[in-house]
């Protein structure tokens, strides 16, 4: 070997052991480094956020482990997704909406309402049925956004709320007892992906009126008792289910029930198989209307089926209204500050007081409470409400039962 080429070699070999003896000194300091650091600093071990809310109502659920029906205790009550509808300028709305859901345990994901005059001419329904007006379109189209997006990513089932929807601290037990409800209306059987059976469309469980189908055997799911369900005095709208039979009596029963007609779209749940029969409903057939109303026609003419269509009454979810100018409601309809043209003017004046219309122990008027771990909750009116107040630790939600009504069991034979 050269001079020169021993040179290098040897130089190689030095810079080699030095970089080797540099690694190892680095990673023995590492090591102690790490040993020396408290616990929560490392990876995977780091202690988990203290919850803003300890507060988790008490709840029975004595299905078997592999039942879906625990699904309902998740962050999106057994549903694969929870959407809130809102208008992008709207953020005070979204505010409540994020305090709501975070003392709820729940997880909402918001959607971009539709300003119905920004929409291109050439994209307008050919054969549209409903009441004239950009509010009236662009909520339309801001549901058929929904569906579109739930056939595109196959979502298969989800829970759509209007951006003012308010609901009960109780949620999870009342929807439970829906769950019970639509499975038995189903005839549904284990196993089921969905804990509210497999074989619907909508699910109407926030509307202002609805109707059952006493003009022939109908099948109920009827819980007495349950201390959420509003007073009689508190349901003005004029559409109502027959309920002059014996067996769904009581002023503070709830049904699960077939639904004929509905109105409104507060908030309902509806499945893939629902989101497309909609959507094609809707987009392909000379059907286009006002969205409650195109989906109680589907529900009407039972085109997919009697138990296409589900619905509680009175309802479990509500509707939040804050305290300041009423015309500030609705986004619908054309306020002070109009950004929907054509749109009907909403109510004037002021309101003294925020409150919840439909809801006994609504989480809007108590998130106070909850964020502050209270788990005595007092009833919104207690005078008119079942039960002055409620302790979310110990109360135990009363439990329904199958009942069939036939047609001559109702008093009341003026039927739709």
């Amino acid at each position: 070997m050269t001079r020169p080429t021993f040179q290098l070699v040897a130089i190689c070999i030095t810079i080699f052991s030095g970089f080797l003896w540099f690694s190892s000194t680095q990673l023995h300091s590492s090591r102690n480094f790490e040993q020396n650091l408290p616990s929560t600093f490392l990876k995977g071990s780091r202690a988990p956020p203290t919850p803003l809310c300890n507060v988790r109502p008490n709840l029975v659920v004595d299905e078997p482990s592999d039942d879906p029906i625990w699904d309902i205790q998740n962050r999106t009550l057994g549903f694969q997704k929870i959407y809130a509808i809102s208008m992008p300028h709207r953020i005070d709305k979204r505010d409540y909406q994020a305090l709501m859901a975070l003392v709820s345990g729940l997880d909402i994901e918001f959607v971009d309402g539709v300003n119905g005059s920004e929409i291109h001419p050439k994209a307008l329904p050919n054969f549209w049925k409903g009441e004239e007006g950009a509010g009236t379109i662009g909520c339309w189209r801001a549901h058929l956004n929904i569906y579109q997006s739930m056939i595109q990513e196959k979502i298969q089932t989800a829970l759509i709320l209007e951006d003012d929807a308010d609901w009960d601290v109780l949620i999870r037990a009342q929807m439970t007892e829906a769950a019970r409800g639509a499975r038995y209306l189903q005839n549904a059987a284990l196993p089921l992906h969905s804990p509210y059976g497999d074989d619907w469309d909508i699910f109407t469980i926030g509307h202002y009126g609805v109707d059952n189908k006493p003009y022939k055997n109908q099948q109920y799911w009827v819980t007495k008792d349950d201390p959420t369900v509003i007073a009689p005095s508190r349901r003005p709208w004029p559409r109502k289910p027959d309920l002059s039979a014996p067996a769904l009596g009581g002023d503070h029963t709830r049904i699960i029930h077939e639904v004929y007609r509905f109105t409104a779209t507060q908030a309902y749940a509806i499945s893939l198989r629902g989101a497309a029969r909609v959507l094609y409903d809707q987009t392909l057939q000379p059907h286009a209307t006002a969205i409650d109303l195109a989906m109680a026609a589907m529900c009407k003419s039972e085109r997919w089926g009697p138990t296409s269509c589900l619905g509680a009454y009175p309802m479990i979810f509500g509707r939040f209204r804050p305290a300041g100018p009423k015309d500030a409601d609705s986004d619908r309809r054309a306020s002070t500050n109009e950004a929907d043209p054509g749109s009907i003017k909403e109510h004037t004046g002021e309101r003294a007081e925020a409150e919840s219309e439909f809801t006994v122990f609504p989480v809007s008027l108590n998130v106070e409470k909850l964020l502050a771990n209270e788990w005595v909750i007092s009833a919104q009116l207690p005078q008119q409400d079942m039960q002055k107040n409620i302790n979310l630790r110990e109360f135990v939600f009363p439990r329904g039962g199958p009942v069939v009504v036939k047609p001559d069991e109702y008093i009341n034979d003026e039927h739709p």
